[in-house]
């Protein structure tokens, strides 16, 4: 929602933009369906639809759009994308709607941002062309409207919610063609730090750049606090397992265990063995995981399915050492399971050790 934030920043300090977005994406593309940006008729660009010639071509077109006062839409395939010495080779193409005038899109935008805050689930559904509704309307659709609408297909609309992944949605029905942008709308997926450390802390840090509503858990006030760790959105101080148990867990909670010693961490790891996360990342060396694993499974607080989901070592291997380097490892892991929708987390069974 941050790029209809900036929006309707701008267009509240009356400066003339258009809003573009990359409606519908195939092959090798910079940026997927979703992208967007605001190209300021001055010169100025928030967010993005990939830079380069990509950027370029859509700015010219958004810049054109602007002048006209009409919504547009365009075909590109990137590699032959003419006049820019920074040419393309892709080789993917992109669909991109670009909208002059967002006044009449307030509304919708403004609900949609207050859904999201509130972790209410929706779709934007922003109209390329429809027997209805004029090009550029962006009508706001909670989940419980998308049955009997007259703008689409419920179950059409529901595909794009359950995904999580914006996109165009083209359909012929009775009363003609139809082309929409929906954008799915949704909370946040949840973070979970247990032990607020130099890593944990880091940890906190890319997870609310990326988009987690983080919540972080130690025992220790000297560092359970607010200002040790600014960017988390809810800090706990108190007995970890205890508070770990506590949580609210679903499959789009990630849960990452960096305490301060792996007798901390295994007590941690069995308060949320048996959630349904979409993640569980514990810290340490391969000795270090398959000792709290084969402990837990021989104590009866794990099956060997449930232990074989905890990723452990934690994070991508890029070779990191420093704290930084650690914490981008974890988050780049965090997004990969975002995104990808799961990961074989090859997690070592002791069996036979």
């Amino acid at each position: 929602m941050d790029i209809y934030k900036k929006a309707l920043e701008v267009l509240e300090a009356g400066r003339p933009f258009a809003l573009a977005a990359v409606i519908e994406s195939s092959g090798s593309t910079p940026q997927k369906a979703g992208a967007k940006a605001v190209f300021e008729g001055a010169g100025p660009i928030y967010g993005t639809l990939g830079g380069g010639c990509l950027e370029a071509e859509s700015r010219l077109r958004a810049l054109q759009s602007l002048d006209d006062g009409a919504p547009l839409a365009f075909d590109l395939k990137l590699d032959e994308v003419k006049g820019w010495d920074d040419g393309l080779i892709c080789g993917g193409k992109v669909r991109v709607f670009v909208d002059p005038d967002i006044r009449k899109n307030i509304e919708a935008y403004r609900a949609a941002i207050d859904a999201h805050a509130q972790g209410k689930r929706g779709v934007l559904v922003t109209v390329v062309s429809h027997h209805v509704h004029a090009p550029g309307t962006a009508l706001w659709m909670p989940e419980a409207s998308f049955w009997g609408n007259t703008l689409a297909d419920g179950e059409a609309l529901r595909v794009f919610l359950d995904s999580g992944k914006a996109g165009r949605l083209h359909e012929t029905t009775e009363e003609g063609s139809l082309e929409l942008f929906v954008e799915p709308v949704g909370p946040p997926p949840k973070l979970i730090i247990a032990g607020a450390g130099h890593i944990g802390r880091a940890t906190a840090h890319y997870g609310a750049l990326l988009g987690f509503e983080v919540t972080i858990i130690d025992d220790r006030p000297s560092l359970a606090h607010s200002n040790n760790v600014s960017d988390a959105h809810h800090c706990i101080c108190g007995d970890i397992p205890k508070e770990m148990a506590a949580q609210p867990i679903s499959d789009d909670t990630y849960i990452v265990i960096v305490t301060r010693g792996h007798r901390h961490d295994g007590a941690v790891l069995a308060a949320c063995v048996k959630s349904n996360a979409a993640y569980i990342g514990m810290i340490g060396s391969r000795r270090k995981s398959l000792l709290i694993r084969r402990s837990l499974v021989e104590e009866g607080l794990a099956t060997q399915d449930e232990i074989d989901r905890v990723v452990s070592p934690i994070g991508l291997d890029i070779g990191g050492e420093s704290v930084q380097e650690i914490a981008v490892s974890i988050a780049a892991q965090l997004v990969a399971v975002r995104r990808k929708k799961g990961l074989q987390a090859g997690a070592m069974s002791y069996a036979g050790l």
